[in-house]
């Protein structure tokens, strides 16, 4: 009587023996796995149409829609409104540097620009703020377009097929320190 006794009392220290072991190596593991991982936020950029002057005529008209995805915690420690970052920005890009010929916007380099707006808003920031750079709209009017044909359908100059947002970010937008 006496051995089925101690041995179950063995069996009692050995089971609860092993569970304190296992609790307490997972426990200290589980701390670094555990930091979930937090996706790029969405920030709509507006509707542009940037006048193209030439020779000191309006000529037509740059149509853009650029947004970003951002870093959602470094976008809570910074107080900076992105989306009016990425309208100055543009206008610095395509007006004020004039990176772009408008008229013969055919001929860009899409990923030049993108990076260059990227490389922009994130030296503004101080921090690797913007993750990507999403062109919904990149499109170019001419004048003639725009006055001489009246009775039929307006033909835009698409530079860049226009990327969808990411799913689920129809309409959101990271918030915004003030």
């Amino acid at each position: 009587m006496i051995k089925i006794v101690l041995i179950g009392v063995w069996v009692c220290v050995i089971s609860l023996g092993g569970v304190y072991a296992a609790v307490t190596l997972s426990a200290s593991s589980g701390a670094e796995a555990a930091k979930p991982v937090i996706p790029p936020a969405y920030v709509a950029g507006e509707t542009l149409s940037i006048p193209v002057v030439t020779e000191g005529a309006v000529t037509g008209y740059f149509l853009t829609k650029v947004s970003v995805l951002v870093d959602q915690e470094k976008a809570a420690t910074t107080h900076i409104p992105i989306a009016p970052y990425i309208t100055d920005e543009l206008y610095t890009v395509l007006v004020g540097n004039r990176m772009i010929d408008l008229p013969k916007a055919g001929n860009i380099d899409v990923e030049g620009l993108r990076n260059k707006i990227k490389d922009d808003l994130n030296a503004r920031a101080g921090e690797a703020l913007v993750t990507a750079v999403i062109f919904e709209q990149l499109d170019y009017l001419s004048k003639a377009d725009l006055n001489g044909k009246s009775n039929q359908k307006m033909a835009s100059k698409k530079i860049v097929p226009p990327e969808p947002a990411p799913a689920g970010a129809a309409g959101a937008q990271a918030p915004e320190s003030r």
